[in-house]
């Protein structure tokens, strides 16, 4: 009889356990081919792995041999399962930045062949080995090919010095005193200009000798009549923009960064004034104006159509890019060549189309622009024909746009069953995409931020070249 009840129970135990195994397979194939996200994927397993033990309770008579063989068959449905959702085990190469340093790379860092400095602390780029550090507080102005610049503070908080600093060592070379709150201005053949309390004032970059200096608070640009400095933008360019020597005056001069001479005086810029290569960009109430860095004589003219108010967004070789939009959807972008006063226009490949501007925040001779296709994202490179295609997402932004061209994109990928990742995408001036890497934007892992050849997502810090 208690054989009989015993036989019974493991027939029993066989069909079940064939019954369930099948459900749990069902429900694996049904979480990842309908997308069902991670809680049926899961269930799927499990039953699956109970499915199977309960076969085993019908092949296997030896209890210590039945218990083991479930474990192993729980193992290795349950490792397949987890390598199903997020493959092999391994993350690209990468070392965790435990510093205090700056969070957004494009701005204050500079790399240099293998040394990245952020925000006072030197540190190698593959490694993440701290070389040298300077106080906190301190801050990038410039550098060349064989030192840093940079503001530190000292026991006056009134008085920061500006130093520069060898590359590979952090050894100073020489220091100047220029006034508080002091910031880069611009940096053209061996002067590196700056602004504080006291005015503006060119140094030597060889040797920290005051070159020129004047009262006035100058500017890389000037915007709504008064010269204005500009964080993260490549500094390199022959003028700069101080307020005008004119009482009352609402107009800026234009001098040379070599000796502050005066290039042009009482230049209108009732939007906006810029310098780009030899032309002094003057943005006046109804026209637009070129003028020679060298002379100050006008070179090209024209009328001012309201069309180009932007005229401040960073350019690409010269010429800037202002967007026309229709029914909330870029259409094209006007553009503007600098040099010459020529417009034109630029538009997306066919099959592309751009959602909303994103290259106003930019300053590089490669403009990135999202754009998405059916079931597609890419950067488009404004000004070309050029879609780099962005894989495994449908939409994208752009975190980040260093003044080398790199950027980090952020969106969103899916796993094998359509959980959601924010990620992080690295793409490079020639195109090249590095990534996915998990986390992105300003989620629980932090900030997506890039540098020349280096992303930082939250704390990891991934070299990319």
């Amino acid at each position: 009889m208690k054989r009989a009840a015993l036989d019974r129970l493991e027939r029993h135990a066989l069909l079940g356990g064939i019954g369930v195994a099948i459900l749990g397979a069902a429900l694996l194939v049904a979480a990842v081919a309908a997308q069902l996200g991670p809680a049926p994927y899961v269930a799927g397993a499990v039953l699956l792995a109970t499915g199977l033990c309960l076969v085993l309770v019908r092949l296997v008579r030896h209890r210590t041999a039945l218990l083991a063989s479930c474990v192993a068959v729980a193992l290795v449905v349950g490792a397949g399962a987890w390598l199903g959702l997020h493959g092999l085990p391994g993350e690209p190469d990468h070392w965790e930045d435990t510093t205090t340093g700056n969070r957004h790379l494009a701005e204050g860092t500079f790399r240099d062949g293998n040394v990245l400095f952020n925000d006072g602390t030197a540190q190698e780029v593959s490694t993440g080995t701290v070389l040298w550090r300077v106080p906190k507080g301190s801050r990038v102005l410039t550098t060349t090919d064989e030192v840093v610049i940079l503001s530190e503070p000292t026991d006056d908080p009134d008085q920061p010095r500006v130093i520069a600093r060898k590359l590979d060592s952090g050894h100073q070379v020489w220091w100047a005193e220029v006034g508080a709150k002091v910031a880069a201005v611009a940096d053209f053949e061996g002067v590196l200009v700056v602004t504080s309390r006291r005015g503006t004032t060119g140094l030597d970059l060889a040797s920290g000798v005051e070159v020129w200096t004047t009262p006035r608070v100058g500017g890389t640009e000037c915007r709504h009549g008064a010269p204005r400095r500009i964080s993260g933008a490549d500094l390199e360019q022959r003028a700069v923009f101080l307020p005008s020597s004119l009482r009352g005056s609402t107009t800026v001069d234009a001098v040379r960064v070599s000796d502050g001479t005066a290039i042009a005086r009482d230049l209108g810029c009732a939007d906006a004034g810029r310098v780009i290569d030899s032309t002094i960009v003057q943005h006046g109430t109804d026209r637009l104006i070129g003028r020679s860095a060298l002379t100050g004589e006008v070179t090209w003219e024209r009328p001012d159509t309201g069309s180009l108010r932007e005229v401040q967004l960073a350019d690409a070789g010269g010429v800037i890019y202002v967007a026309e939009e229709s029914k909330g959807r870029i259409e094209a972008y006007r553009t503007l060549n600098l040099h010459t006063g020529d417009e034109g226009r630029s538009a997306p490949p066919a099959g592309w189309t751009v959602d909303r501007d994103t290259i106003g925040r930019q300053r590089a001779d490669v403009l990135w622009q999202p754009v998405h296709a059916p079931g597609r994202a890419g950067l488009w490179q404004v000004g070309t024909s050029r879609v780099v295609t962005v894989p495994g997402t449908e939409r994208i932004d752009v975190a980040e746009a260093d003044t080398s061209g790199w950027a980090a994109v952020v969106g969103e990928t899916t796993d094998a069953v359509g959980t959601r990742i924010p990620s992080t995408w690295a793409v490079s001036p020639e195109g090249t995409v590095h990534g996915p890497f998990d986390g992105a934007g300003a989620g629980p892992e932090g900030d997506s931020s890039i540098a020349e050849g280096v992303l930082r997502v939250g704390t990891r810090v991934y070299p990319l070249d």
